[in-house]
């Protein structure tokens, strides 16, 4: 489960790099493949001039900190909204349902890896202050 985390987390970093690239103008701009429904959604969302950014350097973000064992609850906490978005594009626009359910099952496997991580948000109590 390591290494498909490690190339998990190169696949998002790559992913966010050149994204940040492009936006950069330094790399031209490619199609990806998908319906027109998915390409609208993708146009619009980069059309935004703040939401590409933000979720290129979260996926530059979650990819480093899902890299090592101490930072990886934090990068698959940070990762985990854009990629239920990649799972409801991929279910409801795109018609091809595999790589969104692979990729959000692969990030949920991740947290249960982790799932102790986040215990002390569950069981947090609060703390009494004495007047």
């Amino acid at each position: 489960l390591t290494l498909t985390r490690w190339v998990y987390s190169v696949f998002f970093f790559l992913i966010g790099a050149h994204a940040l690239l492009v936006l950069a103008g330094i790399l031209p701009h490619s199609e990806y493949p998908g319906s027109a429904e998915s390409k609208a959604f993708t146009e619009a969302v980069f059309s935004t001039g703040f939401i590409g950014p933000i979720m290129s350097i979260t996926y530059v973000a979650s990819g480093l900190l899902m890299l090592f064992n101490r930072t990886a609850p934090l990068g698959i906490v940070l990762l985990a909204p854009f990629v239920i978005v990649i799972l409801f594009t991929h279910l409801m626009l795109n018609g091809s349902p595999v790589f969104g359910i692979v990729l959000a099952s692969l990030l949920g496997m991740f947290a249960w890896q982790f799932r102790k991580a986040y215990q002390p948000m569950w069981n947090y109590q609060e703390e009494r202050v004495a007047d």
